[in-house]
């Protein structure tokens, strides 16, 4: 049984060597070496000795069957990682392919946005520069303008000039009194007074006595119209009825407020001297006297009022001092009412809480005289003469622009 297995091992595995070339290489010098030692006598020991060894090839052989699929398995790996390496190389280089070409299409959207950015710039530039050269135009327009005025302004500055290197010693003369004229007017509108303007205008007329000149006569008849004006006009003296009215406020720190009166009388005296004995008619005449002296009968005409206490005394004085000073500021602003108003408080006031003597009487009668005193200065209206003199000067001038071309 043994040699039939270990003769068909050998046919059974031809096709594995056939399949195998590098194992059944491996095997021939093996049995070579074995047939060389065994001895030609003993053939059937060096049988079994093959016959030994057949297992073991076999053995050899059933051993290296697993030996392709390992290879089989490792070259599929390998395979599987050279696609893998191949598909990652390949997305790679598709990427980067991509990559250059978005960078690409980016840098020329870039050089498109330059160039329609430096077209803008440009566009934007030519138009600044329109712009400039129209202010600048503009601004050379307006230089012209002014030159012009000032050219203007400087012929009409050497005009007058050249009008008063003419001018005689009556244009300047009548120059001052128009000037005068203004100011008088100015002053008795500012002033509310008729004695500077009257001084003023009286002034104007001795100018136009040096001039003595004939075209001047409408100018005089107007002067004289508002001098005369003036004139008539009645002053108020405001600073005298203000120094007045100073005066009465402190003439009433002298003057006593009412005080109650002592009752108490003292009693009359005996007469130690007189030893003798009353007679009947002495007795009934200080009977008499006595009983008088009990019974007064008083009539007034106004209800009794309490008398005033200190506190009550100080506010009475102090509203008589804020009324006078009241009448004092309505007399500076010419308010007719309230000077006239505040001037019956006080007296009022006087008359009720002060006692009634020569001083008071008097305050009082002074206070009624000035409240009806009129404090509103009537101004007459002096525009005649500035008038007049305003026509004189015109004409004037325009004689002598008419003489110039002439000359």
């Amino acid at each position: 049984m043994t040699d039939k297995k270990t003769t068909q091992a050998p046919g059974n595995n031809s096709e594995s060597n056939d399949q195998q070339p590098g194992a059944k290489a491996a095997v021939k010098p093996n049995v070579k070496a074995a047939a060389d030692k065994v001895s030609a006598a003993d053939a059937t020991a060096a049988k079994k000795a093959a016959t030994q060894k057949a297992p073991s090839k076999n053995a050899g052989k059933k051993s290296s069957k697993g030996f392709p699929w390992i290879k089989t398995l490792l070259a599929l790996i390998l395979i599987g990682a050279l696609a893998v390496a191949g598909w990652l190389g390949w997305t790679e280089w598709k990427t980067q392919i991509d990559s250059r070409a978005g960078a690409s299409d980016s840098l020329q959207a870039d050089m498109a946005a330059l160039e329609l950015k430096l077209k803008l710039q440009g566009q934007q530039q030519k138009q600044l520069s329109q712009q400039s050269l129209q202010q600048q135009s503009q601004l050379m327009g307006q230089l012209e303008d002014q030159l012009y005025s000032v050219k203007l302004r400087l012929n009409s500055q050497a005009e007058r000039i050249l009008q008063l290197g003419t001018a005689s010693r009556g244009d300047w003369l009548l120059s001052e009194a128009a000037y005068l004229i203004r100011l008088a007017n100015q002053r008795l509108q500012v002033e509310r007074s008729i004695e500077n303007p009257l001084a003023i205008l009286e002034n104007v007329d001795n100018i136009f006595v040096q001039l003595n000149d004939p075209e001047l006569l409408p100018v005089r008849r107007a002067l004289a119209e508002d001098i005369a004006a003036l004139r008539m006009t009645s002053k108020i003296d405001r600073e005298g009825i203000f120094l007045e009215l100073e005066a009465i406020s402190a003439a009433i720190e002298a003057l006593t407020i009412i005080e109650p009166v002592n009752q108490t009388q003292a009693a009359n005296p005996v007469d130690v001297e007189n030893t003798q004995a009353p007679s009947l008619l002495d007795s009934f005449e200080r009977f008499s006297q006595k009983l008088g002296q009990l019974i007064v009968v008083q009539k007034r005409q106004q209800p009794i009022e309490p008398l005033l206490t200190a506190d009550e005394q100080s506010i009475i004085q102090n509203n008589i001092y804020l009324l006078l000073e009241q009448a004092q500021s309505a007399l500076l602003k010419e308010e007719q009412i309230i000077y006239r108003s505040s001037l019956e408080k006080t007296a009022a006031l006087l008359a009720r809480y002060f006692q009634l003597n020569t001083q008071s009487e008097t305050l009082i009668e002074r206070l009624t005289i000035l409240g009806e005193r009129p404090v509103i200065q009537r101004l007459p209206d002096i525009s005649g003469s500035i008038a007049a003199v305003q026509t004189m000067l015109n004409l004037r001038q325009s004689r002598i622009t008419d003489r110039e071309p002439q000359e």
